[in-house]
């Protein structure tokens, strides 16, 4: 069937048409798109063998999300921590020990990861050995000035270990959050203050330079939020010393405005040099209860569970905002996985599908949290997996973004265009105009205005499509509440 066809067979037309401009002053170029494998191995890892390897394959594989970052959480021990799913086992039994067969959950989530050639593997830390914190536990403390060598050496060791088992760390990051000393204990975490992050990061580097692993960069310092980003970056960042560093990182639960983002990009990459990536977010819904509706309403931190193209916008709203006003080079959602569903798949047909506000919006694809006494392996997938597919298959590696104006205000663009051909589902392409519509109604576009090159088709998600592709159109329908990918070369 015809894509407008198909679109008119769902109800859904064209009502406003409108033209816009692909801007040819390049941005940032983009490396990365993907999450985070902390905590859900610990739980997954228990599934039937088929479960898991479907697990990879709607990440990584083809035919799934495609991802093309990964997060592996480099374990603590869980020395202290109140949830034993989010109490990683470590490898280390004391300097230059080690117990290479622990963590075979996250472990075994990793090594798919790189079979399945994801490009970039992260390894990333929220506590040290226990032996290198304060309290001689997992959360609640500080890492101790005198172990920061120490510390060191146990994170190249383990990168080392690992390079020899064929599994390649493209980065590592050695801090989550540091600010918060996780004192509550509901995960792992350790404070690193102002003061240590820079010999932190200056000591690692030389450890990793010394174990032959120069091509790893380091990432830091993961901060929560602009208000914790921009006053702390400029006390360590010009203390690190030059080429250590290979991006500075954020998250951004504070849900900053447009200006404050602008800001916390721009002080990260003047300090250092480097481009600053957006490496978590999760859990989120609009500030203002009266636009829940609305997925380009203003976000704040809460507990919901929205499996909808409302809940999926909203991530698509936090990537734009990453992309046009930090001008982020990688972005990475939180868990790809989750058990917050915050309802009963079992005894309610509807609960994977329809919100509540008992869950959270923490993963990609949901499961069960009572598995281990019904034996529900099955697993959720939400439309936030299938708009991370749209990112992480048409932003291509070392692609450039473009700006795009001229869109009605509930339209978010961006184009991306890429030096080498891509190999996609309709043909080769070298570039992407991702659209997202926020509105209800639909939008007609034709892909000849993008100046692009020659349309080859695309890729939509909507209300009632998961991922439907597309062949070439001279005018294409955006669907209300839709991202459309439109493909050229």
């Amino acid at each position: 069937m015809a894509y407008l066809s198909l679109l008119a067979a769902l109800g859904v037309y064209c009502v406003v048409a409108f033209g816009f401009t692909v801007s040819s002053t390049p941005g940032q170029v983009i490396n990365g798109i993907g999450a985070s494998g902390a905590w859900w191995p610990n739980d997954v890892f228990n599934f039937p063998e088929s479960v898991r390897e479907q697990v990879a394959e709607l990440l990584f594989g083809p035919s799934g999300a495609g991802l093309t970052s990964y997060r592996y959480n480099v374990g603590g021990g869980g020395i202290g921590v109140s949830n034993p799913t989010r109490a990683p086992e470590t490898f280390y039994v004391s300097q230059g020990v080690y117990n290479w067969s622990a963590d075979a959950a996250g472990v075994y989530f990793l090594q798919k990861a790189s079979q399945f050639k994801v490009p970039q593997i992260t390894a990333f830390v929220n506590s040290a050995p226990t032996t290198m914190t304060s309290n001689n536990a997992s959360c609640g403390g500080t890492l101790v000035d005198a172990q920061i060598p120490a510390y060191a050496q146990y994170l190249a060791d383990v990168i080392a270990h690992w390079k020899e088992e064929g599994v390649v760390f493209t980065h590592v990051s050695l801090m989550n959050e540091p600010d918060d000393t996780f004192g509550s204990c509901g995960q792992e975490g350790m404070e690193v203050t102002p003061q240590q992050r820079a010999s932190v990061i200056n000591t690692l580097r030389s450890a990793l330079d010394a174990a032959g692993l120069q091509s790893v960069g380091i990432m830091a310092d993961e901060s929560s939020s602009t208000g914790n980003f921009i006053p702390e970056a400029p006390e360590w960042i010009p203390q690190v010393q030059k080429g250590a560093l290979a991006a500075v990182s954020h998250h951004q639960y504070g849900f900053g405005s447009d200006a404050e983002v602008a800001q916390m990009g721009s002080i990260g990459r003047n300090l250092s040099g480097v481009y600053t990536w957006f490496t978590e977010i999760c859990c989120f819904k609009a500030a203002d209860s009266s636009q829940q509706n609305n997925p380009a309403a203003p976000l704040t931190y809460s507990g919901i569970y929205e499996p909808t193209m409302i809940g999926a916008l909203q991530l698509g709203q936090l990537v734009y905002q990453s992309f046009t006003q930090a001008l982020d080079a990688h972005f990475d959602f939180w868990t790809a996985l989750s058990n917050g569903i915050g309802c009963a798949p079992l005894g309610n047909a509807t609960c994977p599908t329809a919100p509540n506000s008992n869950g959270w919006n923490d993963g990609l694809i949901y499961y069960d949290p009572d598995y281990a006494t019904n034996q529900n392996t099955a697993l959720y997938q939400v439309k936030r997996l299938f708009l991370m597919k749209h990112f992480a298959n048409f932003i291509w590696m070392g692609s450039t973004r473009f700006n795009v104006s001229g869109l009605p205000s509930n339209v978010f663009g961006m184009a991306f265009k890429n030096p080498a051909q891509q190999s996609t589902q309709l043909g080769t392409a070298h570039s992407s105009l991702i659209l997202m519509n926020m509105g209800n109604s639909a939008i007609s576009v034709q892909p000849s205005q993008a100046g692009l090159g020659t349309s080859i088709g695309g890729a939509l998600t909507s209300p009632t499509v998961d991922w439907q592709t597309f062949g070439a159109s001279s005018s294409v329908s955006l669907p209300g509440l839709s991202i459309t990918t439109l493909l050229f070369n």
